[in-house]
């Protein structure tokens, strides 16, 4: 079997890999900030909340995490009324990876946002800037670019971690070249698996490059 119809069968599954990385990451994002702002807020209910869920989602294995999205959740929701059996394993997948990633994120974002000098809030206060407009104007461009580091090596870990949706049968790229292997009998296993990682190195590379792109674009905010 040659080269160009392994990686031709291995890449049928690139669109569901694409999908789960990019709606995963867009959705962990989200949550990632909404557990930051809650976990910052001056009130001991909110931060406990936060911590909980973050303890909770870090210390879960991003395998156990899907297999509980998956199995567990419409089971849970059922129980109180709520019927989700026609959602796409896809859908399953991404909000598996978005409650893993969304704990690393939040913790990104948190740490980002603690190392920027608050005596800038201060001085914008000296010169009549409203908070809302600090923040927005001065603090959180200076946090992302400090949480970038961080975020490029999640979404490098997030790129890794979509191989594992084959627990819950969703043809993404491993699972492409797991079932080609096992149709050839093996007789071509180390072939088909040295193409599928150069599929994914290929792919963090330009990951890579995207973030390295947005450093330079932004690199007057560090």
């Amino acid at each position: 079997m040659n080269s160009q119809k392994i990686i031709g069968i291995i890449w049928r599954g690139f669109p569901n890999t694409i999908e789960l990385l990019i709606f995963s990451f867009i959705f962990a994002t989200l949550l990632g900030l909404l557990l930051t702002w809650v976990g910052l807020r001056k009130n001991r209910l909110a931060q406990g909340i936060a911590t909980v869920y973050l303890n909770l989602v870090r210390g879960t294995p991003p395998l156990l995490m899907l297999l509980l999205a998956y199995y567990g959740l419409p089971v849970l929701l059922k129980a109180i009324g709520i019927n989700i059996d026609h959602w796409t394993r896809l859908m399953f997948g991404i909000l598996g990876l978005s409650l893993g990633w969304s704990g690393y994120l939040a913790e990104a974002f948190r740490s980002a946002y603690l190392s920027v000098d608050t005596g800038q809030i201060e001085a914008a206060r000296s010169v009549g800037m409203k908070d809302q407009t600090t923040f927005r104007q001065i603090i959180l461009p200076q946090a992302a670019m400090l949480a970038l580091p961080n975020i490029e090596n999640l979404v490098v870990g997030l790129v890794k971690a979509t191989s594992l949706v084959y627990v819950i049968g969703l043809y993404d790229m491993y699972n492409q070249a797991s079932n080609l292997s096992n149709q050839t009998a093996g007789l071509h296993q180390l072939q088909i698996f040295i193409l599928l990682a150069l599929s994914y190195w290929g792919l963090v590379l330009v990951i890579e490059v995207l973030f390295r792109l947005i450093r330079r674009r932004y690199q007057w905010l560090a």
